[in-house]
């Protein structure tokens, strides 16, 4: 096995969460990991390359494990995951033990050379199925006595319902007796009505006659301050909760605080693995610098070695151009005079003409050159210096970022990833992960939940009053800052669905703040209605028929009374708030005469 490979081993067996432990033939323990010594109390010292009756033989309480270890050892097979209960010092223990032959390859044959054991820790998983057991006890308990109480009163509801029959009619049959008699008295006593006089005929306007007005009780109406509130109960929460996430994807280098500790705005709080973003981030650096002498380069093109190199092609050709022109003009002469063949100046003059070629074409090649250098060219030079810059800032900044820094003082909650697994070193975290949230403390406020029927009442900005019975003799305000637009997932399936109400406390005293903690019941009143000058009329005033609503006011100085349209608004026990149709100081009938 490579040193890789035994790191990555060792490594392994470090951060199993299950203890494994494996005992050759003889009775030698040869592997013991870190999770199975803390199991037992053991330092690995004292178990590996030790006898395992030395080690566990000497211990009371271990009876069934050794026993489960002896049977493995003694029969070499594998044996079924048996559960067993130990004692540690003071505490039991339940595990769950699982036992395995290792086989190797010796002289060519396959043989069994050690055992395998794998312990788990069980404990908290027995004691929550046992308490999960006795409260299904209770509330089988509590719900049969629910049904008895409902059985009785149904019962009572049955009888009483009979009750009231019978009641009923006994004094529908009073009731038919009393108004026989008063029809009898009335047609022994009263004298014919004559329809056709002037005092039979019924008052057809906004004012009701009546006898004597001024003798009917009635009430001034006057301003008042009148509230309308309404009382939740909840609980305190952090003003606001800020999340701390991962600025880059790395691994965790460093934890600097721990769940619960209280911090101030820019503590350390954890620091992150750099070493691939230093690779990056000098990645960036070549090609930056490589950007940036292309531009450097470009903005001086006339002088760069490209320009310089296609001047020469050029120059070169000119002067094999007119070597060859040369050529042509003294073959001309020559042949002439007789000296030379005509072959001779044929040749010297496609000569001429591939020079000339050759010129033409070292002309194009120094025009490509120069546009290479253009405007245009300038121009993606600069972008691309520009994007490479915006690249290596933002792997200075994801350097700047490796130390995460709390952003406000407040109380630190570790978070743990969608997997479970919570935040340690060397635990791989991902661009935009949540790896921590500050509750601050500074602002406090009261998380409740509101019916269906009275959700509709509150809104944001309305003013609260919050007390409880842990800061009873502190009473703080505070406004309404969330309602929420959707009732909970739990109180919709149980039927009732309940809204969120976010109370924020105002601002208060570092001594008033101490007292005051998380989780604390608190009592909110929120006024969903306030009029400093409301005009407010008894309940037993008010008139209505089909929709309308009416009061009798008292006019004393033409002693009659009217018979008033109102508008109303919130209502108490036994008052309502009139909002159109009456004025302070006017006087209404309270009841008939």
């Amino acid at each position: 096995m490579t040193s890789q490979g035994a790191d990555i081993y060792r490594s392994l067996m470090d951060n199993l969460s299950d203890g494994v432990m494996v005992i050759d033939f003889d009775g030698n323990v040869r592997l013991a990991n870190p999770a199975f010594c803390r199991m037992f109390g053991f330092a690995p010292e004292a178990v590996v390359d030790h006898l395992f009756g030395e080690i566990f033989l000497a211990f009371e309480g271990l009876d069934d494990f050794v026993q489960i270890i002896l049977d493995a050892v003694s029969e070499r097979g594998n044996v079924e995951r048996r559960v067993t209960g130990v004692r540690i010092g003071d505490e039991r223990r339940s595990l769950s033990v699982s036992t395995s032959c290792l086989t190797a390859v010796q002289a060519g044959q396959e043989e069994q050379v050690a055992v395998i054991v794998v312990v788990s820790d069980i404990t908290e998983v027995r004691e929550l199925r046992e308490t999960e057991l006795r409260m299904a006890k209770v509330v089988e308990n509590q719900l049969e006595e629910l049904r008895g109480a409902y059985r009785d009163i149904e019962s009572r509801n049955e009888e009483l319902s009979r009750m009231m029959k019978r009641f009923q009619a006994a004094r529908g049959l009073a009731a038919a007796l009393v108004a026989g008699l008063f029809l009898l008295i009335g047609g022994w006593y009263l004298r014919p009505l004559d329809f056709f006089s002037a005092a039979a005929t019924p008052g057809a306007g906004p004012v009701a006659q009546v006898d004597d007005p001024l003798s009917l009780p009635t009430l001034v109406v006057g301003p008042r301050e009148f509230r309308a509130t309404i009382a939740l109960r909840g609980h305190l929460a952090p003003g606001r909760i800020v999340r701390v996430v991962s600025p880059v994807d790395s691994h965790v280098d460093a934890i600097r605080v721990s769940h619960g500790q209280r911090v101030a705005r820019g503590d350390a709080l954890v620091e992150l693995d750099t070493g691939e973003l230093v690779m990056a981030y000098q990645g960036a650096r070549v090609e930056y610098i490589k950007a940036r002498d292309k531009l450097a380069q470009l903005e001086d093109w006339e002088s760069s070695s490209d320009m310089a190199r296609a001047r020469r092609a050029l120059r070169r050709a000119k002067i094999a151009l007119d070597d060859a022109e040369g050529d042509v003009g003294e073959t001309a002469f020559l042949l002439e005079q007789g000296i030379v063949p005509a072959s001779e100046h044929e040749q010297a003059q496609r000569h001429y003409h591939n020079r000339k070629l050759d010129f033409e074409e070292a002309e194009r090649e120094l025009d490509v050159v120069r546009k290479q250098g253009n405007d245009q060219a300038r121009q993606v030079a600069r972008l691309e210096l520009q994007n490479v810059q915006g690249q290596l800032r933002a792997h200075e900044e994801k350097l700047e970022l490796a130390a995460i820094a709390s952003p406000l003082a407040g109380i630190v909650t570790v978070e743990e990833n969608a997997q479970g697994k919570p935040l340690e070193r060397g635990r791989a975290v991902s661009q935009g992960e949540l790896l921590f949230s500050i509750a601050d403390l500074e602002r406090f406020s009261v998380v409740t939940r509101v019916d269906e029927v009275d959700v509709r009442k509150i809104e944001v900005g309305q003013r609260a009053l919050i007390s409880g019975p842990g800061f009873s003799e502190l009473e703080a305000e505070g406004v309404v800052t969330r309602v929420s637009s959707r009732a909970d997932n739990e109180s919709i399936r149980r039927g009732t669905p309940k809204f969120e109400v976010v109370v924020t406390l105002d601002e208060l005293e570092a001594a008033a703040r101490g007292r005051l903690r998380v989780g604390m019941s608190a009592y909110v009143t929120i006024v969903v209605h306030s009029n400093p000058a409301a005009l407010l009329a008894p309940l037993d005033a008010v008139e209505q028929s089909g929709g309308d609503t009416w009061l009798r006011v008292l006019d004393r100085d033409a002693a009659t009374v009217e018979r008033r349209a109102v508008e109303l608004g919130q209502t108490t026990l036994d008052a309502v708030e009139v909002v159109r149709g009456l004025a302070a100081g006017e006087e209404i009938v309270i009841s008939r005469r």
